[in-house]
């Protein structure tokens, strides 16, 4: 992690106040002017139990670990810190963030808040504070996408990362190295310079398993010091990577850590060709960290130039005209006034990239934007595994697939940064769920063959045709929990359907519907009765709560080519002729709702009966009580015929669906449903 961070530092300048005390310490600073930590750590560690040396130390020691990225013992320090008599206030933002670095939130919390108080005029310390909420909060319930696992072989004890894909090999970066003399120590780490270095699968194409030994990428672009993380072109033709100078110059008494800036080489032959510098180069700030578009028109950068929204931003620049154009800041909705930094891109268009500003877990998180309407979407969280507690940054996709390699520092890995690898787990083989039910024929409960089923998913919207065999009985697969509902139809039968509810799957499991199907087979001068068709007293017009009983007779009709009679029937009380006119004006007043709602008027015809076909004793003169009475005041069809198709609108044809297809809800009609309940 440790060159991550010294990216981000690069061109920003430390002010230290100077204090005559002991000799360690005014080492120690002078130092830290220089960047070289790893020194001033040795230093400090010297006088940090000195009673007169102490306080100082403990600051200045939290400082160097801080910088260096040194997690554990700089959270330590700075817990030391904020109990100092002269504590400044950065000190409760710099522990904050390391007990978010480590995944204590709520301490986090608490101590962003303290920040907040001690400097209301920073925004970060409230920002840092909803950061933490969303990890407390509702990030918590998010299932994971993808799974990880710490890269086999190439990992070291010191610093790996940055990978990128290359001509079937993986390119990433180093700074491993056993024993480094001096001249090739880096200060700020005290370890070595990093190294660009490529390793293979050993399966060809299984990036997943196992990597080959990490050799060195090729010599000419490894230098003196830091060389890398790179970026290729799609047809790995050019390269352009990172690399960086130590710059001991002094300005006005103070020291500016090197620079980072861009080169670039493209193949020659069997090798590759001059190694050149990039034109937005500049010796004021940094330009690193490239990520170049798979048709090579656009390189994506890091810089701390003017102009940016923070510390680092993420720019980039087009090839237009031959030559490449001005640097252009993504704006404010990709940077923010913390750091951006390390993007790359995948081939479905997508801009990957790491922050420690935008929301996330601590310290850099993963993020994804992509550039559509002209303008950068929202930056998403990738969220554990990808992002963590510590930092997590430098993914690179396969191509053409949602797989490959990230870079952290969390500590389950070798030591320092090291490179991950990602992808959508694989889906285990389960045995299949299942539904089944019977199809019967009412009347003789034996099974009916050849009906169709529709099985629908109001979840989906998707509906699953299905014919049922000799047996009668239909069976389909089903993927997730639903409250499903069937509906069974067959040629000149009534419908009949139910709800299906399907709470959870258990593999191998056949779940059985809650009751059998029944058909009512429609035959010529065969009378069915409809319930519920109530008139008010000496009324003839539909009362509301007769419609829903009325609108299942005109899905009957929409379902079956019939012609039928609507026939109303009256008690005895009341004259004879009285409940003959009666009972016409109900069943005409049943039969204009019914062309209203869509039917042909050549198919059905009213009939009134009046008082003529009794259904008990409750003749004249008989006393009879209310409800014998009114089982005779009725309203029934009966089928006077069958129709032949003429393509008229009010008849679905539901037989011309084959069994297997799954059509669209929307092609049902929109009363498919109406008796299921």
């Amino acid at each position: 992690m440790i060159m991550k961070i010294h990216a981000i530092a690069l061109g920003i300048f430390i002010f230290l106040p100077f204090f005559s005390n002991a000799q360690s310490i005014n080492k120690a600073k002078k130092e830290m002017e220089r960047y070289n930590y790893a020194e001033a750590i040795q230093e400090l560690t010297k006088v940090s139990d000195d009673k007169k040396s102490k306080n100082e130390a403990i600051s200045l020691l939290a400082e160097c670990y801080r910088l260096q990225h040194d997690i554990i013992n700089a959270r330590l320090a700075y817990s030391q810190a904020v109990t100092l008599p002269d504590a400044k206030p950065e000190y409760y933002l710099y522990y904050a963030q390391m007990l978010q670095s480590t995944g204590e939130y709520t301490a986090a919390r608490d101590m962003f808040l303290k920040y907040a108080e001690k400097k209301p005029t920073d925004a970060r310390g409230k920002l840092f504070v909803t950061h933490c909420d969303s990890v407390l909060g509702s990030w918590k319930n998010i299932v994971p996408r993808f799974e990880a696992k710490l890269a086999n072989i190439i990992n070291t004890e010191q610093s790996d990362f940055g990978p990128a894909f290359y001509n079937g090999s993986l390119v990433f970066v180093s700074d491993f190295n056993p024993a480094p003399t001096d001249d090739k120590q880096y200060g700020w780490t005290g370890r070595g310079y990093l190294n660009i270095m490529k390793t293979q699968p050993l399966k060809a194409g299984d990036y997943w398993g196992n990597l080959d030994d990490a050799t060195e990428f090729v010599s000419t672009f490894n230098q003196e010091y830091h060389d890398g993380p790179a970026s290729f072109t799609a047809d790995g033709n050019t390269i352009y990577f990172t690399r960086s100078f130590y710059g001991k110059a002094k300005r006005e008494g103070i020291f500016k850590t090197n620079q980072l800036n861009i080169y670039y080489a493209s193949r020659s032959g069997q090798g590759w060709g001059e190694i050149k510098p990039f034109v937005l180069n500049n010796t004021d700030y940094s330009v690193g960290h490239p990520a170049i578009s798979a048709d090579g028109k656009t390189l994506y950068f890091v810089s701390n130039m003017p102009g940016g929204q923070g510390k680092t931003d993420i720019w980039k620049c087009d090839f237009i005209n031959n030559e490449w154009g001005p640097a252009i800041n993504l704006g404010p909705s990709v940077n923010t006034s913390e750091n951006e930094m390390f993007p790359s891109l995948s081939s479905d268009g997508n801009l990957y990239f790491a922050s420690d500003g935008h929301a996330g877990y601590g310290a850099l998180d993963l993020f994804k934007t992509r550039y559509q309407n002209g303008e950068w979407t929202t930056p998403e969280n990738l969220h554990p595994p990808l992002n963590g507690s510590y930092d997590d940054f430098a993914i690179a996709f396969e191509e053409g697939k949602e797989s490959g390699f990230f870079s952290s520092n969390r500590p389950d890995g070798m030591g320092s940064d090291d490179i991950y690898s990602f992808r959508i787990p694989p889906t285990p083989p389960v045995e299949p769920s299942f539904i089944s039910g019977i199809v019967k024929d009412k009347q003789t409960l034996l099974p009916v063959a050849g009906a169709t089923v529709f099985v629908v998913n109001p979840l989906s919207g998707k509906v699953t045709i299905l014919k049922t065999g000799a047996d009668g009985i239909y069976k389909t697969r089903v993927l997730n929990p639903a409250q499903y509902t069937v509906k069974a139809m067959m040629p000149n039968y009534i419908a009949d359907c139910t709800p299906f509810p399907v709470i959870s799957l258990l593999p191998g499991i056949t779940s059985m519907a809650p009751r059998e199907l029944l058909l009512d087979k429609l035959v010529v001068n065969k009378t069915f009765k409809i319930d519920n068709i109530y008139y008010d007293f000496d009324k003839f017009e539909i009362r509301e709560d007769a419609k829903p009983e009325l609108d299942k007779l005109v899905l009957i009709l929409k379902e079956n080519l019939i012609t039928v009679e609507l026939g109303s029937h009256t008690d005895s009380r009341g004259s004879l002729d009285y409940n003959d006119k009666l009972s016409q004006n109900r069943a005409e007043s049943a039969v204009e709702y019914i062309i209203a709602s869509g039917i042909d008027k050549n198919r059905i015809t009213a009939k009134g009966y009046g008082e003529r076909q009794l259904t008990n004793k409750c003749a004249d003169g008989i006393k009879c009580n209310a409800q014998e009475h009114q089982a005779n005041r009725r309203t029934e069809f009966k089928v006077t015929g069958f129709a032949e198709p003429s393509g008229s609108s009010d008849w679905f044809e539901f037989n011309k669906f084959t069994a297997g297809d799954e059509i669209d809800q929307k092609l049902l009609p929109v009363d498919f449903l109406l008796q299921c309940k």
